[in-house]
């Protein structure tokens, strides 16, 4: 097998002996479950807020085993498109392995996409300004702040904070999954999560009221996967796309602008 394959299927915690086979350990998904198996997927998006999107995009397995068609059919205020394409049935095969793999702690989520942050791409969509309230937090002061909260674990904690605390307005996304196999139960997964790459992913369909011991997985694998199976126009692909930054890039600026002002404006008077 070629290196490249045992390090996909290493990161995804398989072992080299499943090729086209999902790997899965007990209680974590479906039994394990060979490409061939998945009759279709389907991807539903609905979102709500400055604007409105509803698309469902279906892949059905076409007549080799190799690939699927994928129909995408796309509702906004500016009417209703329905696009056809083919996709590699090895796409399909990476969300069975990402799904089929243990579901990701949060910890190890964090750690994934603290190594995808890019600081220049950060600073560059959430350009820092000069503090009206404390003349020495100049924009260059603030800017050199936010590049050192987005190191190792500063930026950990900078991304704990937006998962967990964060949340804004006029936004609303949703996505359901649906994986249907041949001789095997729907898998299904959903989120309403505005975060970057809607992590995290409910294991199952949304429930009505939201409670810890919900399960979920923190598994980037999973919404990498999706978002190739995806139109790259889609509101789909763009909401699980890393582009979808800038509100944690306003987080790092405002607590940048927030401990440069706590650090050289004047002393604050006892109370």
């Amino acid at each position: 097998m070629p290196i490249f394959q045992r390090v996909v299927l290493r990161f995804l915690g398989c072992t080299p002996a499943v090729l086209l086979v999902a790997c899965t350990v007990p209680g974590s998904g479906p039994p394990p479950a060979a490409i061939d198996n998945v009759r279709s997927v389907e991807i539903q998006y609905q979102y709500s807020g400055w604007s409105r999107a509803d698309e469902v995009h279906r892949l059905q397995r076409s007549g080799g085993q190799r690939a699927f068609t994928r129909t995408s059919k796309v509702e906004t205020a500016e009417g209703v498109e329905t696009t056809q394409a083919t996709v590699p049935a090895q796409r399909v095969g990476e969300l069975v392995w990402a799904l089929s793999a243990p579901p990701w702690p949060r910890e190890r989520g964090m750690q994934v996409m603290a190594r995808r942050v890019r600081p220049l791409g950060m600073l560059e969509s959430a350009a820092p300004s000069a503090s009206r309230n404390v003349p020495a937090c100049t924009a260059e002061n603030i800017r050199n702040r936010m590049f050192d909260l987005m190191k190792g674990s500063a930026l950990r904690a900078q991304l704990d904070t937006y998962y967990t605390q964060m949340e804004w307005t006029d936004d609303y996304p949703m996505m359901r999954v649906v994986i249907r196999f041949r001789d095997a139960p729907d898998q299904v997964i959903s989120s309403r999560s505005q975060k970057l790459q809607m992590l995290p992913w409910t294991l199952g369909d949304l429930p009505e009221v939201d409670v810890p011991s919900t399960p979920r997985s923190w598994s980037v694998p999973v919404s990498d996967a999706l978002r190739r199976l995806l139109p790259p126009a889609s509101l789909a692909a763009k909401r699980l796309g890393e582009e979808n930054a800038l509100m944690l890039g306003e987080q790092i600026k405002y607590a940048a602008q927030q401990a440069c002002e706590s650090e050289l404006g004047p002393p604050r008077a006892a109370s």
